[in-house]
């Protein structure tokens, strides 16, 4: 087991201090251009650097108010980027969010909690057409999610999740339905029986 981990670490550290260096090598945000295979994070990979992350409160406004949806959310995902080794935030409202790693985050403070995932359902095979994809070809199930929980009062993360959009249907007992887009809610009582968790796919990471 402890091989295991010094292993995962290793090369988790390796790519993140490599991502470091090229996003330093020029003016463009590394985080939005396409995705590169030698350097993309497991999603245990994901969890081990990202765990600096759990107990981080939400950010506030200068009248100490949680900050409004988007700007709360892209502050987050610099917060994870930067976690990952990059330098420059990633561009506010593309998707997949981190291009780079195929990673869509999403963080939520409410009472309730219902994750939007837009207008394509997170487990379909449909390739997504698009310019930075032409090489990977990746699917929509193949992105990669980080849905961070914050919920009052505290209003700092008390459970991270990171699953591929193939596994979100199985992870919380229910799966997104469709209105104008697609959406799922996750119960009160499944964040109190995951609070303090990391989940990889559904598992508790064991670090």
């Amino acid at each position: 087991m402890a091989a295991r981990n010094e292993t995962r670490e290793q090369v988790a550290n390796s790519k993140r201090d490599r991502i470091h260096a090229l996003d330093l090598s020029d003016g463009d945000s590394l985080a939005n251009a396409p995705a590169d295979p030698t350097l993309l994070f497991s999603l245990e990979e994901l969890a081990f650097l990202l765990q600096p992350l759990m107990g981080l409160d939400a950010p506030r406004d200068e009248n100490n108010r949680i900050l409004e949806v988007r700007p709360k959310g892209h502050w987050f995902e610099f917060e994870v980027a930067k976690c990952l080794g990059y330098h420059y935030p990633p561009g506010a409202g593309l998707f997949p969010d981190l291009r780079h790693q195929l990673l869509e985050v999403k963080h939520h403070t409410g009472k309730s909690v219902t994750v939007d995932f837009g207008h394509h359902h997170p487990g379909s095979e449909e390739v997504l057409s698009a310019r930075w994809n032409e090489k990977m070809q990746a699917r929509v199930r193949d992105i990669r999610y980080l849905i961070a929980l914050a919920p009052p009062p505290q209003f700092r993360v008390s459970v991270l999740v990171l699953a591929t959009g193939a596994e979100i249907d199985s992870l919380f007992g229910v799966s997104p339905t469709q209105t104008i887009k697609y959406q799922l809610g996750i119960s009160k009582q499944w964040r109190d029986e995951h609070a303090g968790m990391i989940l990889v796919s559904g598992q508790p990471f064991d670090g």
